[in-house]
């Protein structure tokens, strides 16, 4: 069946209704309507991301004048990603010029008040709709299509006094790889009428889910690390456009009805508060419309403002009145809530319609306060900085990552210099090369929130949590607590009461910065500074089939002194161009590379000794599909794959339990579900069995639940329960009655019936963690780290019969580095381990607690999780491939 016969006919009554309730009666030159050019009308079926495209060229023919298109990225799987925007015939003859106004608003240091009031005058309001980030949440897209027929209608008087004052720019698939990856699990499952059951084929998404993009990011947390392309692209066109307001439309929840700002606590407080004011006019407003169109909404009971990495959390800190809007989701084209009420796709659609179009007349009327508040917001942030954040690129453990932290902080539209000189600041003296942030710039809310080495929640928020986990329920923190970018970097960063004295140049978005190679005479060959820049020399230079060599103690060469992890390449072995692919190599991947005239070490290891472990390329496989969680999955195949070159075979999760992995030297379960349930007792034998014949085990995350499964005989530390109230003999009672107890207050009773079998679960804070650098896995690794820390899970220590804590948390009063942790969590955590290794047979098995992918924005923990990949098959003995 071809899909343009996959149509709910049933619902086109009520697309026809939904058309009448949006549409005015069209003149002749009105704009094309859906139906007329991809054959179906609003709300009867999921419109393909091609499809989108298509109609919106086809409104832009109809109305050149009043429509203008472009594109701005490119996904994983090659679709382009376009912008679209709609204006009156005079604003979209002149956008370079409103665009221009809007840079120079967004810059008071060259733009005057009175300069300011003249161009706030003449210049209309920039709004941002951007749909369907998620590609499962599907109504968005269809509904970005509805509105802008509606902008381009010359007959409909309202929309075009609001196109007086206002530039609307359409962005209205963020997520088409998600999007179609979705559509085709639905078609698939769509029988001859749509079934709304909950239980029913088309609306039961295989993994992994439309949500996420290609590479199984979600792109509405991406925002501040940029790891993707369609990120990098969206964040690009708003630096270029800097818009007023910023729309995120996304879907939730069949039972729910529909969410739109005021948000709910905690709120960042780096935020204008008159962006706050402007959310609740807008807000508001929709409230109106939704009441005269019989919708029903919600405002501040979910979806804080805290975290700054989403599609409406980042754009705030560029002055924008951005906000998120949720529309309870069909999942297709209609479906049964738990109340027995049927929503059709119909209503999901007219829901963003609605407020889409409010969105759009709130802007139109408030254009000059919002643009005076844009100014403003500006102003601010050159008025009010003061001091300025440093970045110690020569005291960093990984000057990479110091390069890479800068580039991004860029991207975020932040002024970074780079010291030409060397300068004291914080009573601290730093050299040529380190980074300043001077706080004094119109992005100063954007550097505080992304640099502040924590951001504090709302104290009344925090006791109001503190009394509901009293009474045993859960926290209402959305996302996470923690986000400081120079710990999620390890980047030494101070806050400097006074902006230091010293001439620096502007530093570009770039990531990578080349470094010149050191010395010239390369006789024996080279060394490379461990770190991510030296992991990219590696798996470079492994890939080209290079020798390399890694000492992983401290040693002294051509009086230098190197940090353990240090790679050497000798020309010994290597082919006769090695000098031209070493410079190739080095400038690609930004590492420290030093030319050696001999091999000889005046203290530490030789090069020539059975310490320096000779490194081979190692065949990695990893699970894929149930139970892994999609995010951790697609975060370790990017890491691999787009940030370090090396292929990865994702193997089914059912097909490893019978698999032959002898080809595999390294096997990598992501965090994820119930390992034991889909593998079976056979299939946990088995990799037993391969890890005992010299192959690499790495469990991320939830993984290690079962690693330490004593049944799987992997590894000898076991997950904790919640510590018990003291005095609780609930483990000592079986019989039909118990050791009676005093129950001394209220608050005891509480701790007593509130006692779960886990620890409280942690929204995600950074943590302070040390770093056994003895260990081949902490080799190369800086001395501390941070760890992001999630969920519930707690294991206990090794001893040193049983295996290595390599990574450790730190004691209770020091664990927490940045975010919220309740005190329970701080006292159980400490001291606990984060990485833990241990022989097994001829093979090593090792364990990550946390997740040190997540997300790819832990550039600290990334030549941590590398080592394990790469130097783990080194440390193994035996079989498991030729290549070993």
């Amino acid at each position: 069946m071809s899909r343009r016969r996959i149509v709910a006919r049933p619902l086109l009554a009520l697309s026809l209704v939904l058309a009448a309730a949006s549409t005015p009666v069209l003149a002749q030159q009105s704009p094309p309507t859906q139906d007329a050019v991809l054959g179906h009308a609003p709300g009867t079926r999921i419109t393909r991301p091609a499809e989108v495209r298509r109609y919106f060229e086809a409104l832009r023919a109809s109305g050149p004048d009043r429509m203008v298109m472009g594109d701005y990225a490119t996904t994983w799987e090659g679709r382009p990603l376009f912008w679209a925007a709609v204006g009156s015939p005079a604003n979209i003859a002149r956008l370079d010029q409103i665009k221009a106004a809007t840079r120079a608003l967004g810059d008071p240091r060259r733009t005057s008040p009175e300069q300011a009031r003249a161009l706030i005058n003449e210049t209309p309001v920039i709004v941002w709709m951007a749909y369907s980030v998620h590609g499962n949440e599907i109504s968005p897209a269809d509904a970005a299509m509805a509105a802008a027929r509606r902008l381009m209608d010359p007959a409909d008087a309202e929309a075009q006094g609001w196109m007086q004052n206002a530039v609307v720019v359409f962005v209205p698939t963020q997520n088409p790889d998600g999007r179609d990856r979705f559509i085709d699990g639905f078609e698939a499952g769509l029988g001859a009428q749509p079934n709304p059951d909950p239980l029913s084929a088309e609306r039961s998404e295989p993994w992994p889910s439309g949500r996420f993009n290609h590479n199984l990011f979600d792109l509405n947390r991406d925002w501040f690390i940029q790891s993707q392309p369609e990120t990098q692209g969206h964040a690009a066109l708003i630096r270029d456009w800097r818009p007023q307001v910023v729309v995120d439309s996304h879907e939730m929840g069949t039972d729910s009805s529909f969410f739109f700002p005021p948000e709910a606590q905690p709120l960042n407080p780096w935020i204008f508060p008159p962006i706050l004011d402007a959310r609740e006019r807008f807000g508001r407003n929709n409230g109106a419309r939704f009441d005269q169109a019989g919708l029903d909404y919600f405002t501040r009971e979910t979806f804080d403002a805290f975290y700054p990495g989403y599609g409406d959390g980042w754009p705030a800190y560029f002055g924008a009145v951005s906000m998120t809007y949720e529309q309870g989701s069909a999942r297709g084209l209609m479906a049964r809530r738990r109340s027995g009420e049927i929503i059709t796709y119909a209503d999901t659609v007219k829901g963003h319609l609605t407020a889409s179009l409010s969105t759009i007349e709130t802007a139109a009327r408030d254009r000059e306060k919002l643009l005076s508040d844009f100014y403003a917001f500006h102003r601010d942030g050159v008025a009010g900085g003061r001091g300025a954040y440093v970045l110690s690129r020569s005291a960093a453990a990984d000057p990479a990552a110091a390069d890479k932290l800068a580039g991004l902080l860029v991207r975020s539209g932040i002024e970074v210099g780079r010291a030409t000189a060397s300068f004291s600041a914080c009573g601290q003296t730093y050299r040529p090369g380190d980074y300043v942030v001077n706080l004094s710039q119109p992005q100063r809310r954007m550097a505080e929130t992304l640099l502040a080495r924590d951001v504090p929640l709302d104290p009344k928020f925090l006791a109001e949590q503190e009394a509901r986990r009293a009474r045993g329920l859960g926290d209402e923190i959305y996302d996470l607590t923690g986000w400081s970018m120079p710990l999620l970097f390890n980047v030494p960063t101070q806050k400097c009461a006074g902006a230091p004295s010293v001439q620096t140049t502007a530093v570009g978005p770039e990531l990578i910065r080349p470094v010149a190679i050191a010395g010239s005479d390369t006789t024996y060959g080279y060394a490379i500074n461990p770190g991510t820049a030296g992991m990219r020399f590696l798996t470079a230079a492994l890939k080209e089939k290079l020798p390399v060599r890694s000492i992983e103690a401290p040693f002294t060469l051509d009086g230098k002194a190197y940090a353990g992890g240090a790679f050497i390449v000798p020309r010994a072995g290597a082919p006769a161009d090695l000098d031209e692919r070493v410079r190739r190599i080095a400038a690609d991947s930004g590492a420290e590379v030093t030319a050696l005239a001999s091999s000889w070490v005046s203290s530490g290891p030789s090069v020539g000794s059975d310490q320096a472990t000779a490194l081979k390329a190692p065949r990695v496989a990893m699970a894929w599909d149930d139970p892994t969680d999609p995010e951790s999955a697609g975060s370790i195949r990017h890491i691999l794959e787009r940030e370090y070159g090396w292929p990865v075979t994702a193997v089914r999760t059912r097909r490893l339990g019978s698999a032959d992995l002898s080809r595999y030297q390294v096997l990598i379960l992501p965090s994820g579900g119930d390992y034991e349930k889909t593998l079976g007792a056979s299939g946990v034998a088995a990799l037993r069995a391969w890890v005992q014949s010299g192959g690499v085990l790495i469990g991320v995350g939830s993984a290690s639940r079962l690693l330490t499964d004593p049944d799987a005989k992997l590894l000898d530390s076991r997950r904790e329960t919640a510590v018990a109230p003291e005095g609780d003999k609930k483990e000592t009672a079986s019989g039909a009655t118990v050791p009676g107890v005093e129950i001394p207050s209220e608050a005891d009773y509480l701790d007593r019936t509130n006692h779960r079998g886990s620890p409280d679960s942690v929204a995600g804070v950074l943590a302070h963690a040390v770093v056994d650098q003895e260990h081949w896995l902490g080799a190369g690794v800086a001395r501390e780290l941070s760890v992001m820390v999630r969920g519930s899970d707690i294991y206990t220590p090794l001893t040193r019969e049983q295996g290595t804590n390599v990574v450790r948390l730190a004691g209770p009063d020091s664990v927490l580095a940045s975010g919220q942790l309740w005190a329970e969590n701080r006292r159980q955590l400490a001291y606990k381990p984060v990485a833990m290794a241990t022989e097994l047979g001829r093979g090593q098995v090792v364990a990550f607690t946390q997740d040190v992918t997540m997300r790819a924005f832990l550039e600290g923990l990334k030549p941590l999780f590398l080592n394990a990949v790469f130097r783990g098959p080194a440390h193994a003995s035996g079989g498991n491939g030729e290549d070993r």
